[in-house]
């Protein structure tokens, strides 16, 4: 049986379930964050959301095929060439293709330009979620993150989910071992061979 909250407002008060009033301040609050951060990362680049899921995902995961990239962006095999040769006629990302037997593989990397607009959508994606935390202490804030933690295995799908949630995320500022996505199946990553650096030398290829 849930229970109740009293809720004033002005002259009244009424009684609402807690666990259902919870659940609307935290959905309208995701909600309203994950919006905020998509405008203001759309905005800056001119590009359209799935776009910058897509630079962010390339960035973050360079030299990936395009059946991975599918599979992280959620995406079916025809929009995402169609996104990916809409970028590439940006100038934004390249495709190569492998050499000796590994010819029919194409790998996906961003270029210079992509690169430049990748730190972008990161350093304003940092901006935007700063100003909203901003409000709260250091000691707030951990608390935050511990309690979004527990219920994160309630929020994700173990597998490909796990990715296109952290699909605008920063790795730099949230090592793979300590992510609560990845924490809350920790089955389904491997930790990658070092530490993800933004603004790194991109590899040769």
């Amino acid at each position: 049986m849930s229970m109740c909250k009293s809720i004033k407002a002005e002259n009244f008060e009424f009684q609402v379930p807690s666990d259902l009033f919870a659940g609307n301040v935290i959905a309208a609050f995701g909600r309203a964050l994950t919006d905020k951060i998509e405008q203001a990362v759309c905005k800056v680049t001119g590009l359209s959301q799935s776009a910058c899921y897509a630079i962010v995902t390339v960035g973050t995961e360079a030299g990936s095929s395009i059946e991975t990239l599918r599979r992280m962006l959620s995406l079916e095999h025809s929009s995402l060439v169609r996104l990916l040769n809409r970028l590439e006629g940006y100038g934004l990302l390249e495709r190569v293709r492998g050499s000796g037997e590994d010819q029919r593989v194409v790998k996906i990397y961003l270029t210079d330009d992509g690169e430049q607009c990748f730190n972008k959508i990161l350093d304003t994606r940092r901006e935007v979620v700063g100003e909203v935390l901003g409000v709260l202490s250091a000691d707030e804030r951990d608390l935050m993150v511990r309690i979004v933690a527990k219920m994160m295995p309630r929020a994700v799908v173990p597998g490909d989910d796990q990715h296109f949630v952290c699909r605008l995320c920063d790795l730099e500022v949230c090592p793979q071992e300590a992510c609560p996505v990845n924490l809350a199946f920790p089955e389904f990553f491997e930790l990658p061979d070092q530490p993800f650096r933004r603004n790194q030398v991109r590899a040769q290829h």
